[in-house]
């Protein structure tokens, strides 16, 4: 493997212009209802119609109990309605979550009084009522490391907003103005309620204002961000002192790479692998619905994450399976199929849904899972075009078989396996070219294609970790194998807070109770209770991104320009992204017990 300096690729990708930086826009997370309700971990949005003095009393000095009514006439009666805000301030968390193995449910009832809550629960009560004790905006439990206690509480004061951002300064903050006259909108009001209840859910689940406070900030410093990465003040966890009312309140804040990696560990992901592909149609013929099938360990595959742009002839594929197995390494796999037959409107090559003759077009898939350790591989084995009486069309694309990763016991040694052409009696694969990115989060599926740059689902551009090259192993045609990591390598993000610091306790037990206060303006900024441990990223990195550029050299084609059939290189490209592992001491285990 040969290393690649990140900035050369970041520049080369911007001037091809896929390095725009996008204004903040409001998108909807991609994922559906189903896969949203699959997550183990639920965080509840609770506003209360009325007082509840039910709701658990976690910090009695703080007055978080009890739980105050949330009602829009608190805060601005003139931007809508309480339901409109309710509903809006769930959007935002949502999608702060979205890639998270966390479901986002709104309730105007205590999810402690359901007959069956969820067993691992983060409950963030808003009320629309000033903190008059502290004069916060948000106040959580604990920083739960690790995410080790099931039961988390967290209490947010939207009322506060109308003290500093909305100007009356009762409180001694500074009057913004960023909620007043045109500023106060349902959309300005609901991302800094929305930013403030996402804020205290990321404490419960482990995340430290420490690991997105500035560097040397005058009110409580941290690591502040990354080279390359966006703004300290776009990010949602530094402390209430380092951001300003347009920060909370004219943009949707976002988990930060570092936080973005703990998050991924402390409570999972929900996706596994994300598939796109560049493909030629090789036939004279049109096609209008293409399947691919592959295998997988799972006894149920689903997808609801898919490419859907212009350069697609089709929108939402649909899985079938399980098909039967198949033996693939001297080990049986489920046998499954995607296929891709609804016309997609905005196809830039036609007829939507119709796939001219020689035509090259691009077709992807994200396949989820949920609370995982290593993602299971996707095994492609056939593609097949149809015309349009559903009949297989003679010739077909190449795309070559690949893993998601596999760990050399004796040495540590995680790499993935690419393997340009197994099968017999056809042209080999040649491997052109591969470029292996780790990535602080996930890219968004609409990004994985052209020259690949990596976007996050909202747009924001991602910069790696690290990008190397991987190539054919020596001597060995049919297989190249791109190095991930080792078990001994250190991680890209790695959080400690040890018994006897200040503020640190025990969490085993469950929560402590202390007095800090929470997310408010005053300097310093008190720490919540911190829960004792170690957290990191995934290993190698939250996730890993190939990119691969495969030939066959002498495959039968239909040239358009031409008009005829031709026989010469066709090429195919494959943009693979796949979760890292949360726990590396399991993959260890697991490789050894492979092995034996």
């Amino acid at each position: 493997m040969k290393p690649l300096h990140v900035r050369t690729l970041t520049l080369a990708l911007a001037m091809t212009g896929a390095l725009s930086m996008p204004g903040w826009a409001k998108p909807a997370c991609p994922l559906d209802p189903v896969t949203n309700a699959a997550k183990s971990h639920t965080l509840f949005l609770y506003f209360p119609i009325n007082d509840d003095p039910t709701f658990t009393n976690y910090n009695p000095a703080a007055g978080v109990s009890p739980a105050k009514a949330f009602d829009v006439a608190d805060l601005d009666p003139n931007i809508g309605s309480t339901d409109k805000l309710r509903n809006r301030i769930f959007d935002v968390v949502t999608d702060d979550y979205c890639e998270f193995n966390v479901q986002i449910q709104q309730s105007t009832t205590n999810p402690e009084i359901l007959p069956s809550p969820p067993a691992r629960r983060n409950t963030v009560a808003v009320g629309s009522d000033v903190d008059l004790i502290g004069g916060a905006w948000g106040l959580a439990e604990d920083v739960d490391l690790k995410d080790q206690v099931n039961v988390d509480f967290a209490r947010v004061w939207g009322g506060t907003y109308t003290q500093c951002e909305g100007g009356n300064g009762v409180l001694g903050c500074s009057m913004t103005g960023s909620l007043t006259g045109a500023n106060s909108t349902l959309d300005r009001w609901a991302e800094a309620i929305g930013g403030t209840a996402a804020h205290e859910g990321g404490h419960n689940y482990g995340l430290a204002h420490t690991d997105d406070n500035p560097v040397n900030s005058t009110c409580k410093s941290g690591l502040g961000e990354r080279p390359g990465e966006d703004s300290f003040d776009h990010h949602l966890m530094p402390a209430g002192c380092n951001l300003d009312g347009e920060s909370r309140a004219g943009s949707r804040r976002h988990f930060s790479d570092r936080t973005f990696g703990l998050l991924a560990t402390n409570v999972g992901l929900t996706i596994e692998t994300m598939h796109n592909w560049d493909l030629v149609n090789p036939n004279a013929q049109e096609a209008t619905s293409l399947t691919i099938e592959f295998l997988s360990k799972k006894n149920a595959v689903t997808t609801d994450w898919w490419f859907g742009g212009a350069e697609s002839p089709w929108i939402e594929p649909k899985v079938s399976g399980v098909l039967g197995t198949a033996n693939w390494q001297g080990q049986q796999w489920n046998r499954f199929s995607i296929t891709w037959k609804k016309p997609n409107p905005s196809w830039i090559g036609g007829t939507p849904g119709v796939l001219p003759g020689g035509a090259q077009f691009h077709i992807g898939a994200t396949f989820t899972g949920v609370d995982f350790n290593q993602p299971d591989p996707i095994i492609i084995q056939k593609i097949t075009l149809f015309d349009s009486g559903s009949a297989a069309l003679a010739l077909f694309p190449r795309l070559p078989m690949y893993d998601s990763g596999t760990l050399d016991p004796a040495t540590g040694d995680f790499a993935l396996h690419i393997y340009p052409d197994l099968a017999i009696n056809r042209n080999p694969l040649i491997l052109e070219e591969s470029l292996l990115l780790q990535l602080p989060r996930v890219a968004s599926i609409e990004s994985m294609m052209r020259d690949g740059k990596p976007l996050a689902f909202d747009g924001q551009a991602i910069d790696p970790w690290s990008v190397t090259r991987c190539e054919p192993l020596s001597g060995q045609r049919e297989t190249a194998v791109c190095r991930l990591g080792n078990l001994a390598d250190k991680p890209h993000v790695e959080v400690t807070h040890v018994l006897g610091e200040p503020g640190v306790y025990d969490c085993t037990q469950g929560a402590p109770r202390t007095g800090a206060r929470g997310d408010n303006r005053r300097d310093p900024d008190d720490a919540i209770p911190v829960c004792a441990g170690t957290a990191r990223d995934p290993f190698p990195s939250t996730t890993l991104y190939v990119i691969a550029t495969f030939t066959d050299p002498k495959a039968k084609h239909y040239d358009p320009e031409k008009k005829e059939m031709v026989e010469g290189p066709v090429t195919s490209k494959v943009f693979y992204q796949f979760a890292g592992v949360r726990d590396p001491r399991k993959l260890r285990e697991t490789a050894t017990t492979t092995k034996q």
